[in-house]
């Protein structure tokens, strides 16, 4: 019975070291924070691969741009879902420098109930007149044209930092109801704090857009490149300018209430590759790369 009890500890040893999420072989090996990933949610990618060069990755018809870590001779970057992504199986498309084939792995996308938000605003910042709905078109395209820019060389390094210190008070993805309207839902999250908190930079970064906005007051949107792109809106004064470089941890602006807020807070958001994200999730992940 000996080849009996061989057996059990060869099976035992397989089922103890699962390795859905990674994919060996000679190149490449890709190794993922979860294989089903929530509206609006992200996981982390590690690529090691045989040759010099950055691996290939394709991900939702777009390329995923990765950071080398040469410490330990691998490359990682963010697989993003956006907040209203259709639910179901989508390939994760890599293929490594020195390989002429490529390698596929499916992810599972699931549908996420953020819940709802009410609330109540004066008249004339929900129904807008016509000069007002003017202005808030040309906006949306000006920042739209954002996300849907190529994505420049990656310059983040490392975890991406919480600008300030204060609580969740305006949850990520919750739908909104204003004035007893259906609006669409929040795509960041909203941070407590006092008027005139510095707001620091979430990462290293060009400052891609500072302008005064109608619903998001005094904004600032940092270009992480790579394809992530932190914001940050209804600040009270803003320091920088479009074009600068900023070092993590560098002061932006100041915490105000511009814009159609209803008190001082930070509204932060996060888009890779155009996708909506929590920044909860990726201060969370990137957290692994220190």
């Amino acid at each position: 019975m000996r080849w009996l009890s061989a057996v059990v500890v060869l099976l035992a040893f397989q089922l103890s070291f699962p390795s859905p999420d990674v994919m060996g072989g000679a190149e490449p090996k890709i190794t993922l924070s979860a294989r089903k990933i929530p509206q609006g949610g992200l996981a982390l990618m590690t690529v090691e691969v045989i040759g010099d060069g950055m691996p290939e990755v394709t991900w939702m018809g777009k390329t995923v741009h990765l950071v080398a870590n040469e410490t330990k001779g691998t490359w990682h970057g963010f697989i993003a879902v956006d907040l209203r992504q259709k639910p179901g199986s989508y390939a994760l498309l890599v293929k490594g420098p020195a390989s002429s084939r490529g390698r596929a792995l499916n992810i599972e996308v699931e549908k996420k109930d953020y819940g709802v938000r009410r609330l109540t605003l004066p008249k004339e910042m929900v129904d807008l007149d016509a000069e007002t709905l003017e202005r808030v078109k040309k906006e949306a395209k000006t920042i739209g044209a954002l996300w849907r820019a190529p994505a420049s060389e990656a310059v983040w390094q490392g975890s991406f930092l919480k600008p300030l210190d204060g609580d969740v008070v305006g949850p990520f993805g919750r739908r909104s109801v204003i004035n007893d309207q259906p609006r669409a839902p929040h795509s960041g999250v909203d941070l407590k704090a006092g008027m005139g908190t510095p707001v620091r930079a979430m990462n290293r970064g060009t400052v891609a857009l500072t302008e005064d906005r109608f619903f998001a007051g005094r904004s600032v949107v940092l270009d992480h490149g790579g394809g992530i792109l932190s914001m940050y809106f209804h600040l009270e004064k803003i320091f920088v300018q479009k074009g600068q470089f900023v070092e993590k941890g560098q002061v932006v602006g100041l915490v105000g209430a511009t814009g159609r807020a209803t008190g001082p807070h930070l509204h932060l958001g996060i888009r890779i590759n155009g996708a909506r994200v929590d920044p909860l999730g990726l201060m969370a992940l990137s957290k692994d790369l220190e």
